[in-house]
C-alpha cells in the first residue's frame, strides 16, 4: 500500500458494513464543508450526506473486491478522501488492477442505479445538458440538488480519479502497468506520467476554468509526483 491511514481520535466514527470496518476521522467532515462552498445549513449538510456516501461506496468497491482475494480489508475517511486498505492478501498485477478499478467502477455503477431510479419512476433531471428520463421533472428542490450532486460526484470524481495521476487510483494503474512491463524503470515512467499530466490539468484548470482549487489540487499532484521521482521511487538499478 502506498498510503497510511492517519492516527486516531476520540472523536473518530466507527462502524461496519457488510462486515468491512469503517473509520471516519474527524477531518473528513471538515474537508466536505469546505469543498461544499458556500452554502446555508441544509445545503451543507447534504453535500456532506452526499459526499459521505460516494466516497463510502467507492471505497466499499475497493474493499470487497479485496475481500474477494482473500484480504482483510477496512476502510478509514479522511480528510480529502478515504483509504481501502488490506492485509493477508497475495496480489499480483493483474489482481491490483482489479481491486484499484474496483473503486471508480463501484462509484458508475451507483450512479447507474440512480439514473435507473429516475427512469424508472418516470422522472428526468437535466445533467450538464443531458436529459436522464423522459417523464414529468423532479418536483422537491431538495431531492433534484441530491440526485445531481450524487450523479456529479459519482460520475465526473470517478473520471477524474482515473487520470494517470499518482496517488489517484488511475495512478497507481499505470504504476503497476509500468512495473509489470518495465520493473526496472517502469516506477519512474509512471511517475514522469503522473508529473506531465497532472500539470497539465492543473495549468487548464487555473488558465481555462478559472477553478484554483482544482489547480492547486493537481499543482501538489505533480509537486509530490517529482518529489518521489527524485526522492528515491525511481528507476531501480
Amino acid at each position: 500500500m502506498f498510503f497510511a491511514d492517519p492516527p486516531r481520535t476520540q472523536f473518530d466514527l466507527n462502524f461496519s458494513v457488510l462486515g468491512i470496518p469503517v473509520r471516519v476521522h474527524p477531518m473528513f467532515w471538515l474537508v466536505c464543508l469546505l469543498l461544499g462552498g458556500d452554502r446555508d445549513v441544509g445545503a451543507a449538510l447534504r453535500w456532506v450526506g452526499v459526499v459521505f456516501v460516494s466516497i463510502l461506496v467507492h471505497e466499499m468497491g475497493h474493499a470487497l473486491v479485496a475481500r474477494s482475494y482473500g484480504a482483510n480489508p477496512w476502510i478509514t475517511l479522511y480528510s480529502f478522501g478515504g483509504l481501502a486498505s488490506y492485509r493477508g492478501a497475495r496480489t499480483d498485477t493483474k489482481s491490483s488492477i482489479a481491486i484499484t478499478l474496483a473503486g471508480p467502477m463501484a462509484g458508475f455503477l451507483f450512479a447507474g442505479l440512480i439514473a435507473a431510479a429516475i427512469i424508472a419512476t418516470r422522472h428526468r433531471i437535466d445533467f450538464f445538458g443531458s436529459m436522464i428520463g423522459t417523464g414529468s421533472p423532479l418536483e422537491n428542490e431538495n431531492v433534484r440538488q441530491i440526485v445531481f450532486q450524487l450523479l456529479y460526484v459519482n460520475i465526473f470524481w470517478g473520471l477524474v480519479n482515473l487520470l494517470p495521476v499518482f496517488p489517484l487510483d488511475g495512478g497507481q494503474i499505470s504504476m503497476s502497468l509500468f512495473q509489470a512491463f518495465n520493473p526496472r524503470e517502469g516506477a519512474a515512467q509512471a511517475l514522469w506520467l503522473s508529473v506531465i499530466v497532472a500539470a497539465a490539468v492543473a495549468t487548464a484548470s487555473f488558465v481555462l476554468r478559472h477553478d484554483y482549487f482544482l489547480a492547486l489540487f493537481f499543482g501538489y499532484m505533480a509537486y509530490s509526483s517529482y518529489a518521489l521521482l527524485t526522492g528515491g521511487f525511481g528507476p531501480r538499478r
